[in-house]
């Protein structure tokens, strides 16, 4: 009894702490910044845009198809209004090192780059034996590669300018990575390498002004919602009748809810707000998202004390939550295999 009133009063005065503390802004206003945007031209990305325009900065925005960008520029410039010389479209692969070198320069000279924001990504999905070996590589290339190309370009030229100008880059990650998303081992692994990317750039850039913030939002309301866990895209080699079986299984793993999705406007906002900050990593789901970065926090600090005594306090609990949240993984996993058993597995 005394231990539950002592935990009690401890959090309860770690609450009034957050409360009252205030965090110092690293990068106190967009005003006049130069924000470059990989993979801009529709969903997170180009919700991003949006909102960098309407706090004043100028914006570079890149994607695959011209067409979409040119959509993306209309469309930014019917909303803001007044945005016409602060917008410039680049249609360039993220995947390629040769274009989006050239277009980070070209930005550059055009104005220096205070936020470089890495979204450029895209989901080829399956059991990783049954991808085929040109989606494996353009999952891999794009959401990969595609980050550390415009890092390697503008991180040269961003430092020549730190020591007087503070300056952010963002790491579009995913909830897949600090946990996992089961069908999607590749994209999975993607995932988890920008978070370790980020993690020990970190690291590397301590004696700049430059900060890095990974963003891991949960399901978000694109055109690409559905894809990740509609069987009929997987090239999973299933029967007509297990595929709704399987996407079921598929969904519940995943812990999916497309009424719980997020909107790319939600994401873009607690996005600007980490760069302002200067924050390492943040989750955009405020219950789930903060359980799991909790278990995969690493050696990345916390925004706070206040973080940290709130995580050191409530980590038994989660850690006995995945506990048996593993088992329940496992055991729906293996009850679906054998009611569908494959050549090979063990029965």
């Amino acid at each position: 009894m005394e231990f539950v009133s002592g935990t009690l009063l401890v959090g309860s005065a770690v609450m009034l702490v957050g409360y009252l503390w205030r965090r110092t802004p690293f990068l106190p206003s967009l005003e006049g910044k130069h924000v470059f945007i990989t993979g801009g031209s529709t969903g997170i990305g180009y919700a991003i845009a949006k909102r960098a325009l309407l706090q004043g900065a100028y914006v570079t925005v890149t994607g695959r198809s011209l067409s979409n960008l040119q959509k993306a520029q209309d469309s930014l410039l019917e909303e803001i209004g007044d945005g016409a010389t602060r917008v410039r479209i680049k249609a360039v692969d993220a995947g390629d090192y040769k274009l989006m070198s050239q277009a980070i320069s070209e930005s550059f000279a055009w104005k220096p780059i205070d936020v470089l924001v890495c979204n450029a990504g895209l989901t080829r999905s399956g059991y990783l034996d049954q991808m085929p070996i040109e989606d494996l590589e353009l999952t891999v290339r794009t959401n990969i590669m595609g980050t550390v190309y415009p890092v390697h370009t503008a991180l040269p030229l961003m430092k020549q300018r730190s020591p007087d100008h503070p300056m952010s880059i963002v790491f579009i990650g995913s909830l897949a990575s600090l946990f996992l998303m089961y069908g999607n081992s590749v994209y999975t692994g993607t995932k988890y390498a920008l978070k370790g990317m980020a993690e020990s750039l970190r690291l590397e850039l301590l004696p700049y002004s430059i900060r890095i913030s990974m963003i891991c939002p949960g399901f978000v309301q694109t055109a690409f919602l559905d894809e990740g866990l509609t069987v009929s895209r997987l090239g999973m080699h299933v029967i007509a009748e297990r595929r709704d079986e399987l996407q079921i299984l598929m969904k519940d793993i995943n812990m999916y809810d497309r009424k719980q999705a997020q909107s790319p406007d939600e994401v873009a906002r607690r996005t600007l707000e980490a760069v302002k900050y200067g924050s390492p990593i943040v989750t955009t789901t405020p219950i789930l998202g903060s359980a799991l970065l909790m278990m995969a926090r690493g050696f990345i600090p916390d925004e706070s004390m206040f973080k940290t005594a709130q995580e050191l306090l409530t980590y038994p609990l989660v850690r006995i939550f995945t506990i048996f949240a593993k088992f329940d993984m496992h055991r729906k996993i293996l009850a679906y295999h054998r009611r569908n058993p494959s050549p090979g597995q063990v029965r």
